[in-house]
């Protein structure tokens, strides 16, 4: 009984034919053999690769590709792999993923980023951050869409200005893999544009790691990235350094926004902001204003302010407004008394 069994386990039945036969050892000899039921019951990611590469020529190859699509992120690399080889079924099987809020993730996590072949589907991912806006798979697929660079300009920017859609392309232009393009355009649309903390996420994250965007907060950003950026984690030389340039190249009609940004800035960076603030108040008659009612002349912080205190006791102080003049004076009585 025994060899009975052992020599029916290698049959089967087709067309009413009894049939002995091995099972594939492995997935290259199944894909010799073009054996799309071996490959589609043993399903692992070679497995699902294969049965992509069948696929170009196989239909059935194809319909157990799509049978899985639903669930199995290797359907969608398969089909990417497709669409390098330029055959249709994986744009096809690529679009609809996309089209999909319950699999636009796992199609769009298949996708390679900073790659010329993804441009075709800037629409199709734009949609799909438009329907995933408000979960964390939004911004998965924004990664990609911010990926693209050029081609996907006009996308991404919309996405920005959609309050639906900012928080999940902001979160997508985050990503390491971003494009210079994408970065870009956080600086350039208007500030309601990027209004949410992930927008100033990003914005703070550059200006600590890249001078130009730096140089930019120093000059032209809305004075709440000011504020953001004194309660972040920005390293307190590169706060001091926007607020050099800052002081000297805003207009007057600027400085008064910087006043609270200012004051929230010298609570974590006093020692490092004051010897700037010693030397703008000194060669910049513009800033001392804003300097002054920055200083709260009762907190301990002024003693970390030794030049800064110094330079209050300036001659030229007496032809500041009383209101600033008055500031002075408490803060030197008080606060300064401390910075020796």
């Amino acid at each position: 009984m025994r060899r009975v069994r052992t020599w029916w386990l290698g049959a089967v039945v087709v067309g009413g034919a009894l049939v002995v036969g091995c099972a594939p050892k492995d997935v290259g000899e199944a894909e010799a053999k073009k054996d799309v039921g071996w490959l589609a019951t043993t399903a692992t990611s070679d497995a699902v690769a294969a049965l992509g590469r069948l696929a170009d020529a196989d239909p059935k190859a194809l319909a157990a590709l799509e049978g899985r699509a639903a669930t199995d992120v290797n359907v969608y690399i398969a089909a990417w792999q497709a669409v390098v080889r330029g055959q249709p079924w994986g744009e096809k099987i690529m679009r609809q993923g996309l089209a999909d809020p319950l699999r636009a993730d796992l199609a769009a996590s298949a996708m390679p980023r900073k790659e010329a072949r993804v441009a075709p589907f800037v629409n199709d991912l734009e949609g799909a951050v438009v329907r995933l806006a408000a979960g964390k798979r939004g911004s998965v697929i924004a990664g990609v869409l911010a990926s693209i660079g050029a081609p996907a300009h006009a996308a991404v920017e919309r996405r920005l200005v959609d309050p639906k859609t900012r928080s999940a392309m902001c979160d997508g232009i985050g990503l390491p893999e971003a494009s210079a393009d994408a970065r870009g355009l956080v600086l350039k649309v208007g500030p309601e544009a990027r209004d949410q903390a992930s927008c100033v996420g990003v914005v703070l994250g550059l200006a600590t790691r890249e001078d130009p965007v730096l140089d930019w907060l120093s000059k032209s950003a809305e004075p709440g990235l000011f504020a953001a950026a004194a309660r972040s984690e920005m390293p307190c030389p590169r706060l001091t350094a926007a607020w050099k340039k800052a002081l000297v190249e805003r207009p007057a009609n600027e400085q008064a926004a910087l006043i609270v940004p200012l004051k929230l800035s010298l609570g974590r960076c006093a020692t490092a902001l004051d010897p700037v603030l010693a030397e703008t108040m000194g060669t910049v008659p513009g800033a001392r204003g804003t300097i002054v009612q920055a200083l709260d002349p009762f907190s301990a912080e002024l003693s970390d302010l030794k030049a800064t205190c110094a330079t209050l006791k300036q001659r030229w102080m007496s032809a500041e407004s009383p209101r600033v003049r008055e500031r002075a004076d408490d803060a030197l009585a008080n606060g300064c008394r401390r910075a020796r």
